[in-house]
């Protein structure tokens, strides 16, 4: 009797799930800031088909998607209904404004194919975000309304995780350093950070400043709202030339905790939630909003004696003796000491009397942070002649940034007395040394004929009068030639840059075939679809000669079809890239065998091999 009960419960589900009708929706906000991550979610009534995802614009970017799959039976009054959930979840950033339409999403089933609706979505710059949060209601509202940074930018943006560019100025002068703080604001929970991404700082010298690693966030109330922040980097710009430098944003990849519950509408209750749900972490891309600085030109004419320092310095010279023998070595030092442009001020030039052989200045560097130290030139000079030298004072020009005007420091002078001998005999009366006079030979440059008889001997008759001789110079001279027109051609395949991928292109995708298979004899089939869709990207991309970013579907759907592709052929590559995407987040047994999926991306890569060569 129960067996029958259990048949007939069995077939009641079945009869139910097929009388299902499949519908699609989505959930996405309309409004998203650029450059910052939101969610568009699919959901799907069924759990026996095949997603497929739809045409995101190219200036999007998409991570995802995070698939679940729900089946839940409820037996309520004698009346069996059975609900089955397939959610996928995009992350996706937009990196530019404007209105964007993000066509119809499928589900293939093998009786039928729905679509979902298009949905339009407006990208719009971090400001007008922050002006359209500040009219709205809630404390995430009023926070991007109120919280204004002293560059410009809001503290928030009105959003869960965000970044700012804290400046210590937003005008400055040119080699004036700007002290940048990155920080941290969060409202939400976070695992971890990674891939931090600078920009190319454009117009600046970057100076990294040692900052503590960020082990906790510190509560920080702006417009009400309480947030997590931290600071994640310092560092210093020095700015080259004058202008508005626009700098852009930094970009980070927040790992995001979110709260997964179980299907059963029981475990959705608020009591149980925190008992029977799933924490998931959840990367999503976060940037800064573009900073502008204002960089103001050094007046003009700047001093002959001006070497690049700006801030707020002080110059002093020592030197360690002023009285020392001959072709002894003393040092004279030049310091450099305050804050600012440590690192790009220049070294002075100095004028040393002849007689005194000078070595480049060893340059040392102690920083105390933000910019402020000292900078030590160290010249070693060598008196090679006896008598007083003066060494003259020394000018040292910099921009003071309190005063806003070059300050020329001048050093004292020294005199140097120098004692001892240089020599005796010949050598004593030979001229001063001066720096930069050609080296003379002074040893004994003349030798004696020899007196004794000569032992001449009849030699062979000379190398060139042979045939041989000939006939070896002509053959190396044909090797050579020969070498040269190999070589050159090989210069020449190797410059045609798309040839080489295009020749290259079937050795690359067999080398991960036969990893492929190798993965499949080891029974790691999670792993073999993986390298089948590596396998098939790298050959497009190389076969088509298409960079990284224009690696899509449809790109590579046009290019082969231009190539006279038949559709047969484009609609089977599409298959299997699709049955290698749905496999990596469907359950074991709901896709197609690995061997199959491999012998099909064998004789696609072998048929379009023959088609494209």
């Amino acid at each position: 009797m129960r067996k029958i009960l259990l048949t007939t419960g069995l077939l009641i589900i079945c009869m139910s799930l097929i009388a299902q009708e499949i519908a699609i929706s989505v959930d996405a906000h309309p409004t998203v800031v650029a450059g910052q991550g939101f969610r568009m979610v699919y959901s799907v009534n069924s759990t026996d088909g095949r997603f497929q995802p739809p045409a995101f614009d190219r200036s999007f970017t998409v991570t995802g998607p995070q698939t679940s799959t729900s089946r839940n039976v409820q037996w309520i009054n004698g009346e069996v209904s059975t609900v089955a959930t397939t959610t996928l979840i995009y992350y996706v950033v937009a990196s530019e404004t404007g209105k964007f339409t993000v066509p119809a999403a499928q589900y293939i089933t093998k009786k039928l194919t729905v679509a979902s609706a298009p949905v339009v979505i407006e990208v719009v710059s971090d400001g007008s975000a922050a002006a359209g949060a500040a009219g709205a209601s809630g404390p995430a509202g009023s926070a991007a309304g109120q919280a204004q940074s002293q560059t410009g930018q809001t503290a928030s943006g009105g959003t869960e995780v965000s970044l700012r560019l804290i400046m210590s100025d937003n005008t400055v002068y040119v080699g004036q350093p700007v002290t940048v703080t990155l920080k941290l604001y969060t409202r939400i929970n976070l695992s971890g950070i990674n891939d931090l991404k600078y920009p190319d700082f454009k117009g600046f010298l970057r100076e990294d400043i040692e900052t503590p690693p960020l082990n906790a966030l510190q509560q920080e109330t702006i417009g009400g709202v309480v947030y997590g922040t931290g600071v994640l980097q310092k560092f210093m710009l020095f700015p080259q030339v004058p202008g508005e430098i626009k700098i852009d944003p930094v970009q980070i990849t927040a790992m995001i905790q979110q709260r997964a519950s179980g299907g059963d509408p029981f475990f959705n209750d608020p009591f149980f939630d925190s008992f029977f749900s799933n924490v998931t972490t959840v990367p999503r891309t976060v940037s800064s909003g573009p900073v502008t600085l204002n960089v103001k030109p050094l007046p003009s004419p700047q001093p002959s004696d001006f070497y690049g320092a700006v801030g707020s310095f002080a110059v002093s010279s020592s030197l360690n003796r002023t009285d020392i023998e001959v072709n002894d070595a003393l040092t004279y030092t030049v310091t450099l000491k305050g804050s600012g442009n440590l690192s790009l001020a220049g070294a002075p030039v100095i004028s040393f009397p002849q007689g005194i052989e000078k070595y480049d200045p060893k340059i040392n560097i102690r920083s105390t942070g933000a910019g402020a130290g000292s900078k030590t030139y160290e010249y070693l000079l060598i008196p090679r002649n006896t008598g007083t030298f003066d060494i003259p004072p020394l000018s040292y020009t910099v921009f003071d940034l309190g005063q806003q005007k070059y300050i020329t420091y001048r050093t004292e002078g020294y005199k140097i007395n120098v004692t001892g001998s240089t020599g005796t005999g010949d050598a004593a009366a030979s001229p001063a040394y001066i720096p930069g006079d050609d080296v003379k030979y002074l040893g004994q440059d003349v030798r004696f004929i020899r007196s004794e008889d000569p032992d001449f001997k009849t030699g062979s008759s000379p190398l060139v009068e042979s045939v041989s001789y000939w006939l070896w110079f002509l053959f190396a001279l044909l090797g050579a030639a020969a070498v040269l027109l190999v070589r050159r051609e090989h210069i020449r395949r190797n410059a045609d840059t798309t040839g080489v991928r295009n020749r290259r292109a079937a050795t690359v995708a067999r080398k991960r075939l036969v990893k492929a298979n190798a993965l499949l004899v080891a029974g790691k089939s999670e792993l073999v679809h993986e390298e089948l869709a590596r396998a098939l990207w790298g050959y497009l991309g190389d076969k088509l000669s298409l960079p990284m970013s224009d690696l899509t579907r449809e790109n590579c759907y046009t290019d082969l079809r231009g190539k006279s592709v038949d559709e047969e052929t484009v609609t089977e590559l599409d298959r299997i890239l699709t049955a290698c995407e749905y496999s990596r987040y469907s359950r074991a047994g709901e896709s197609e065998s690995p061997a199959g999926l491999y012998k099909r991306t064998v004789d696609l890569i072998r048929k379009l091999e023959n088609l494209l060569t």
